[in-house]
């Protein structure tokens, strides 16, 4: 991890600790101690669902592009991308070269064939948003709730921008063989012995990877059969996430509706892709409580709440990914020092 990235995640967790004086310290911290640990749990089990529904989606596309994989690895890339994700500050993009470094070096696929599934997937994986965020809006316009309308509105345009710029890169040769060079400029960074004696032929495996990406693509996004079964998973991966919350609200004892959750959650998603600091640290907090403020939730209950679905959602899953990409890391070490 960087240093600067560091300082931002620094100043991320300073926010929150703003926010929970703001809200009040002793109510937020009580609520939070008093949860009831059966529905902390059940907010915990849906967050699983949720990872495995993305790795299993993910599955299918790597089947259908004939990437050889176990289960038990793509879970591991899931994980380390998550990591790496909760550390890019932006639309965090930081995933995508972890998540085909990994699946790569433990296949017999290249980084092309890979490369195509993680379009396919970050690509397919904006519909069940873009459904649930039209039918957020409907709702916050029936509620008449400007913050809610603007914010989601802010959401849609940029998921709409995220879906132009992956079919850019999908469909153009240049943009994707640039994208591709770049992260192997990343990998080669933080795997530098990987790259020994192989600088002169990397350009020569590029080009073959975006033909082979190119070729992936089209054949994924025609079979109906793939995009039918990776829909279904789509969904069910932001329902968990929505049961998520809702658990989260019923642990401090308050039933907030389905409804609104998914009004919050959706209208989030936008402002923790552009944010300036890594996973959204300390603004998606913030930006979350606040809405949840919107709809006439008490303060310290919607701190509480948003605190103890980040802890869940965020927290825990860059933990064990950060402690997987270091197992990685060391194992591919002793690798290097065999050979």
């Amino acid at each position: 991890m960087k240093k600067r990235d560091g300082l931002l995640i620094g100043v991320g967790i300073v926010v929150i600790l703003a926010l929970i004086w703001w809200a009040g310290i002793d109510e937020t911290i009580n609520l939070i101690l008093q949860a009831d640990l059966r529905f902390l749990l059940l907010a915990l089990v849906m967050q699983l669902l949720a990872t495995l529904a993305w790795t299993f989606r993910w599955r299918i596309f790597l089947k259908r592009a004939e990437v050889v994989v176990r289960t038990r690895d793509i879970l591991m890339a899931t994980l380390v991308g998550i990591f790496a994700n909760n550390l890019t500050p932006g639309a965090r993009a930081g995933g995508e070269p972890a998540r085909m470094y990994v699946i790569t070096k433990r296949s017999n696929s290249t980084y092309g064939q890979v490369f195509a599934t993680i379009m396919a997937d970050r690509i397919l994986d904006v519909i069940p948003v873009l459904l649930f965020t039209l039918i957020a809006f409907k709702y916050a316009l029936s509620l008449k709730i400007k913050l809610l309308l603007s914010v989601l509105s802010l959401s849609t345009a940029v998921l709409l921008v995220i879906v132009v710029i992956s079919l850019l890169i999908s469909l153009n040769e240049n943009l994707a063989f640039r994208l591709l060079s770049k992260i192997t400029n990343l990998v080669k960074r933080v795997f530098p012995e990987r790259f020994v004696g192989i600088e002169s032929t990397i350009e020569e495996r590029l080009k073959k990877s975006i033909f082979e990406f190119r070729e992936t693509f089209i054949e994924l996004s025609k079979d109906p059969v793939v995009m039918g079964k990776t829909l279904f998973y789509s969904l069910a991966l932001w329902i968990f996430m929505l049961l998520r919350a809702y658990f989260i609200f019923e642990s401090i004892g308050y039933h907030l509706e389905i409804y609104k959750i998914l009004m919050v959650q959706m209208a989030g998603i936008a402002l923790g892709m552009i944010s300036i600091l890594p996973g959204g640290v300390g603004i998606t907090e913030a930006v979350n409580s606040a809405l949840y403020l919107s709809l006439r939730i008490d303060k310290s209950l919607a701190v509480s709440a948003t605190v103890l679905d980040r802890f869940i959602s965020f927290w825990l899953p860059t933990i064990i990914g950060g402690g997987l990409s270091i197992y990685l890391g060391t194992k591919s070490a002793h690798k290097s020092v065999r050979k």
